[in-house]
């Protein structure tokens, strides 16, 4: 078993998803040809992606690192990302047992009609393995760390289920495709919370900031690529040096047009991946409906499909150097934000249908979730530069590793929380779970009756 999820880590997600992929559309009766060519896309789009994303730190770095150092960061605990955490998620103990773990949980809550989600994100679930990995090294307890994976499964599951009507009418997903991405999950459980309680302050509730408002009172300055180029470029001069203003001021400008270049990509990144999504979609639903004509049932994705959305990247390039800011200042955090800040846009892309694009709404309780997670990734460090040093790749002695996910995730804490309380603790997160998962599925089947009968 520890040889099948080294396998799928050394593959990566842009070969193990295409796989998995021609396995489905193979198994729906698709014809071989149509089936090879959509899971070339998906793993073209993967690569697309991550070649974006990584270009978009890449370019950043210097100025994020440059605006760390002006605050006076001594920061002890660095945050290496959800690649190297995905790596030790998967080579961990933990990760012998995830894959299984979680198909097991999938195909009980399918059963019993507790969710209506098959996922097939196998991929992602490093991040279950890292958290529950985690909390069994906080907490001494292997099978603690095994019912943090398999409960925040669950969540990922009922959360799928959750928000699968508002991305797809958001994003324009096809029909039948939802999101189960672990982490991006998180995040949607706290925007329904978050978008009452900002329905309720005056001011705030009439400030609607979406990318379609903005560039429609602005113009061309509204503009996606026009926004990112100017955001890019304010980070560069408050970043970098100024020893030599002439090469600062270009190299800002440089940046502001790398992140222009980022706002018009990222979508069309996502588009080749989602013209690999769409056979497979269809004939997903058409065999399941077939199959369940009583259940809305869907195919669970990876958040890649939206990430592409301007109001997502524009919150998220808004939220790295307050992320930043917030690591230095707040009294008590030990962890500075890296190698996860350029991942914002998967955390927050469901919370942003829930707040309707609005950027404002989103940045504001990403600030907050992230700013209080930052304590929570640092009660978590012990654990996590434990477990890295364990089984992280390229891992130094002399470094003190963190992230922010899965260690800055409330989940993480929740579960690390009920480990004081032993066994019963998970029990009633458990019941709680299933019993959200039942309620929110009993509340929309009424709705879809009463539905069919107006």
């Amino acid at each position: 078993m520890e040889f099948i999820t080294q396998f799928i880590n050394d593959l990566g997600n842009f070969i193990f998803i295409p796989i998995i992929f021609l396995i489905f559309m193979v198994a729906l009766g698709r014809p071989l040809a149509e089936a090879i060519q959509s899971a070339m896309k998906v793993g073209i789009g993967f690569i697309a992606l991550s070649m974006v994303i990584g270009f978009m730190l890449e370019k950043m770095e210097p100025a994020i690192t440059g605006l760390a150092g002006k605050t006076g960061s001594s920061l002890d605990a660095i945050d290496v990302g959800g690649a190297a955490t995905a790596v030790m998620g998967f080579g961990s103990n933990m990760g012998a047992i995830i894959i299984p773990l979680c198909v097991a949980i999938n195909l009980l809550l399918l059963v019993f009609k507790i969710t209506d989600c098959v996922n097939v994100d196998v991929f992602n679930l490093h991040q279950n393995a890292s958290m529950g990995a985690i909390v069994a090294v906080y907490s001494g307890n292997f099978l603690y760390g095994v019912l943090t994976a398999g409960l925040f499964h669950v969540w990922a599951l009922i959360a799928a289920d959750l928000g699968a009507k508002n991305n797809e009418k958001f994003f324009g997903l096809p029909q039948g495709v939802s999101i189960s991405h672990p982490v991006a999950n998180t995040y949607l459980l706290f925007a329904y919370p978050f978008n009452w309680i900002f329905d309720r302050i005056p001011g705030l509730r009439n400030l609607n900031v979406t990318a379609e408002t903005i560039q429609k009172r602005f113009g061309v300055l509204g503009d996606p690529t026009v926004v990112g180029f100017m955001l890019g470029t304010l980070l560069g001069l408050f970043g970098l040096d100024w020893n030599s203003p002439y090469h600062t001021i270009i190299s800002s400008v440089q940046l502001g047009m790398y992140l222009a270049a980022v706002m018009l990509l990222l979508p069309k990144m996502t588009s080749i991946m989602m013209e690999g999504l769409v056979p497979l979609s269809n004939a997903a639903r058409k065999k399941l409906v077939k199959r369940f004509p009583d259940r809305d049932i869907t195919v669970g994705m990876d958040t890649a499909l939206i990430v592409g959305n301007p109001s997502v990247i524009s919150s998220a390039l808004l939220l790295i150097p307050v992320m930043v800011i917030l690591a230095v200042v707040l009294p008590g955090n030990r962890v500075m934000p890296l190698g996860d800040l350029s991942q914002f846009v998967f955390f927050i892309a469901c919370m942003v249908p829930v707040f309707k694009g609005n950027i404002i709404r989103t940045w504001l309780s990403s600030v907050i979730l992230f700013g209080s997670g930052l304590y929570i990734a640092s009660w978590m460090t012990p654990a996590t530069n434990e477990l890295f040093q364990k089984f992280g790749a390229g891992a130094q002695e002399n470094v003190m590793y963190s992230s922010l996910n899965p260690s800055a995730n409330p989940f993480t804490g929740l579960f690390a929380a009920a480990s004081h309380i032993g066994i019963f603790g998970y029990i009633l997160i458990g019941l709680l779970l299933i019993s959200i998962g039942y309620l929110l599925k009993k509340k929309e089947r009424s709705q879809l009756q009463n539905d069919v009968t107006v």
